[in-house]
């Protein structure tokens, strides 16, 4: 079942439509639908040919894996027994034979899915692209597609090259769902709360969640998927790493670091012994073109490169480090059925607490728009005082209109009682406001406030699960 994705899909709806050439280039971390989102929209489309190349191979085994494709679109079986030379030999040939033919007037599409494995991490292939784009492929409106999973290579190499500058009429950085999307592809058969913890340890990403068997519970599919030797997220966080980076060990130790604490490229630099510089920097751009690390500028601090901060963002990360990662012994050997309960007998809600901010941290322009100043938002982001441990505002926002949102974060499974106020009333007591800013406060919670907290009209703005899944 194919869900979400409007947006996305209506850019590329309008594209197809225009009468000149188009050169659309999608990619985003793997397992996000990239793929998905390209079948849908070529559904039914009369003159598509799509190339997904091989994970692993050399250049001549791309090649060979071309050939053998075309060969298909074409129903031409000598071509599925013979290999290109070389790149250009391939492209002129699907110039000569495919592009130039046309098909009753219909726009030809060519879908290059995961680019860096065709291109087997190099850019000579891009240039080779740009050579067939400007004198064969754009004069006769064809719509080509590049498509990569590897996002460092696709920005540095396509999105950011030379060779393509200038070119490019569709740049989608594809991300997970929305919240409301990744309920719907549950079916909407398990509760709001019980689906908001699948969130809150998978994300949004819809492969993982594909993976849930809407008809066991949390704790069954947790163990089926998580903590089984043969589960098929235990080796996810492996292949996340490989499949993305060259020096796989290196970014893992910078993850886990970010794991526990928001910091700084200094402090990382300190602390894992990575000279501070280019090198920690690319490494740290490459997490953030990965979708697994966010950068967040302090709401006190001033806007430059010395006083960001990064956190991982990746929620199936967060939880392999804490939970499966320390068992991965106890899953290989044990017979349980039910490591998900031992390993998460203490300090689970504890941790869902902490997830649920992070969700909010992520999701911050979806509750801007719920509370309806999403146009307004200049800053948003968590506020930690270093000197005080007690001082911690879970989410603020500072709005282009001088209203600084205070914003109150609490995974309770019970309404919010009126014991809440001293609490938030002691932090914007703390909190150093912007002169000529006006203070709101926000609750975003499971299940919103209860009764009297509701009609001491404390709270400006309340979020619940509710307005989160659009119900």
């Amino acid at each position: 079942m194919f869900i979400g994705r409007t947006a996305e899909l209506r850019l590329l709806e309008k594209a197809y439509a225009s009468g000149k050439g188009e050169l659309a280039v999608i990619y985003g971390r793997r397992r996000i639908g990239k793929s998905a989102l390209i079948a849908q929209f070529l559904r039914g489309k009369p003159h598509v040919f799509s190339f997904e190349a091989l994970e692993e191979g050399n250049t001549a085994a791309q090649l060979g894996h071309f050939s053998r494709r075309l060969g298909k679109h074409l129903n031409e079986p000598l071509l599925e027994e013979t290999a290109f030379k070389d790149w250009d030999r391939a492209f002129d040939y699907f110039t000569r034979n495919v592009v130039a033919s046309g098909k009753n007037g219909a726009k030809c599409v060519i879908f290059l899915d995961e680019l860096q494995w065709m291109a087997v991490g190099k850019n000579a292939l891009v240039g080779l692209l740009k050579y067939y784009w400007d004198n064969h492929w754009k004069p006769r409106c064809v719509m080509l597609i590049l498509c990569g999973s590897v996002s460092s290579f696709m920005i540095r190499n396509v999105v950011r090259s030379k060779a393509l500058y200038g070119r490019t009429t569709l740049e989608i950085n594809l991300k997970g769902l929305l919240p409301a999307e990744a309920f719907a592809l549950l079916g909407k058969k398990r509760s709001a709360e019980e689906t908001l913890k699948y969130l809150l340890v998978f994300g949004t990403v819809p492969k993982y969640l594909e993976q849930i068997d809407v008809h066991r519970g949390f704790n069954e599919n947790m163990n089926a998927l998580c903590f089984s030797k043969n589960g098929i997220m235990l080796g996810e966080a492996d292949k996340i790493f490989h499949s993305q980076f060259r020096k796989p060990d290196t970014y893992f130790r910078i993850i886990k670091l970010l794991a526990d604490n928001l910091s700084s490229n200094k402090e990382i630099s300190k602390i894992t012994e990575i000279e501070s510089g280019g090198g920690l920097t690319s490494y740290i751009e490459n997490l953030i073109n990965a979708d697994l690390v966010i950068p967040y500028i302090p709401f006190n601090k001033a806007q430059s490169a010395k006083s960001v901060k990064f956190a991982l963002c990746d929620e199936f990360l967060h939880f392999y480090l804490k939970y499966i990662k320390p068992n991965l012994r106890l899953i290989e050997n044990s017979r349980s059925s039910k490591i998900f309960e031992t390993a998460s007998r203490t300090g689970f809600e504890a941790w869902l607490g902490f997830a649920f901010e992070r969700f909010c941290h992520k999701h911050a322009g979806l509750l801007a728009q719920i509370m309806g100043f999403a146009d307004e938002v200049l800053q948003t982001g968590p506020l930690f005082d270093k000197n005080n441990e007690h001082f911690q505002i879970d989410l603020i926002y500072k709005r282009a209109d001088k209203i600084v949102v205070v914003c109150e974060i609490k995974h309770s499974v019970n309404e919010i009682s009126t014991t809440v106020i001293p609490e938030v009333e002691r932090k914007c007591a703390l909190l150093k406001i912007p002169r000529g800013f006006t203070v709101q406060k926000a609750l975003i919670s499971l299940y919103g406030p209860d009764k009297p907290l509701a009609q001491s009209r404390f709270f400006d703005h309340s979020v619940t699960i509710k307005d989160i899944f659009g119900e």
